[in-house]
């Protein structure tokens, strides 16, 4: 015998279904409802890119677009790029009537940064909201132009030890003095240390460095009148609150360190502190060039002990390839 429907517990179940496919129909997908906006990108010259592309420092970059909407008005184009850095811009460009619907341009620059750089184009409608960006993207990968050496721990000279004081840019290796004996021909500086000059401040030690190519070699109970001696040469210490920024955020490839190294008067053989906060302190910055006439910077992270007690700096270094 054939069972007896039941309208009424059947009934709300149909409502529901009817209500989701009118929904359905009316409403656009999250997943295409940014179809309309397309972009093209064109090569249009000898250094535009049409996709993904790694250049080399200094390298010239042109990015032609083209950005169109089928069904809505582009009132703005963004044009927003980031980097590596997690650091990002953005350009408004407001668009006249007759670009309403397809607007082409171009962004150029030139590459002065290792590391990625990615490129948005963007539509907006007349209410400012995003209407889409075509799904697609272009990324500019900088290749490595100089090398980052980071954290190296210089310690405090001390008769009768051997810990490490002395550095080489092209390594970035520390060497203790027996060891830098069999790589002079490396070695850009040495570190020696002094107590600070005021009575307050008497327990606090100043760090200073020197090539060894000074007249007057500053720890007496280091013998290196025959090692080789590189012309390195440094700037001034730079204590100023922005050597941080400086360094890290200005200092992003080998034509950048060139430009503010040669800004400097980089023409020291030795620092000169009697203070903890002269010399290699902490938070400061120097510029330097090597024999070879590679610049470089270097930032001092800290003056602090390790668990022995033994005393030390920590810098980082930056060094055209």
């Amino acid at each position: 015998m054939m069972k007896k429907i039941n309208i009424k517990r059947i009934l709300p179940f149909f409502c529901a279904l009817l209500a989701f496919s009118t929904c359905k129909v009316e409403s656009d997908s999250i997943f295409t409802m940014f179809d309309d906006v397309k972009v093209t990108f064109h090569n249009h010259s000898q250094y535009a890119i049409v996709e993904d592309a790694v250049v080399n420092d200094g390298d010239s970059v042109h990015i032609y677009f083209t950005i169109t909407s089928a069904h809505e008005d582009m009132m703005a184009i963004v044009v927003d790029s980031t980097n590596g850095t997690g650091t990002y811009s953005q350009r408004e460009i407001l668009t006249t009537e007759s670009e309403r619907r397809s607007y082409s341009g171009v962004r150029k620059f030139k590459m002065q940064r290792d590391g990625k750089m990615t490129f948005r184009f963007y539509a907006k409608n007349d209410k400012n909201v995003y209407i889409g960006d075509g799904y697609t993207s272009i990324t500019v990968d900088g290749a490595p132009s100089y090398t980052l050496f980071a954290d190296r721990k210089l310690y405090a000279p001390v008769e009768g030890e051997d810990s490490p004081s002395f550095l080489s840019f092209s390594t970035g290796q520390t060497y203790s003095y027996n060891e830098a004996a069999a790589f002079s021909d490396q070695i850009d500086f040495g570190i020696d240390t002094i107590f600070d000059n005021r009575p307050q401040y008497s327990t606090f030690l100043v760090y200073n460095l020197y090539a060894l190519t000074v007249d007057e070699y500053p720890v007496p109970y280091y013998d290196v009148s025959g090692w080789t001696k590189r012309e390195t040469k440094f700037s001034a210490p730079i204590t100023a609150s922005n050597a941080y920024t400086t360094f890290t955020r200005t200092l992003v490839s080998s034509s950048r360190i060139g430009e503010q190294a040669s800004n400097q008067a980089i023409n020291r053989e030795q620092t000169d502190g009697i203070q903890y906060t002269q010399g290699l302190a902490a938070a400061s910055m120097m510029y330097f060039q090597t024999p070879e006439g590679k610049y470089g910077a270097m930032y001092v992270n800290q003056a602090t002990r390790d668990q022995q007690g033994r005393h030390y700096v920590s810098v980082d270094i930056k060094i055209q390839k």
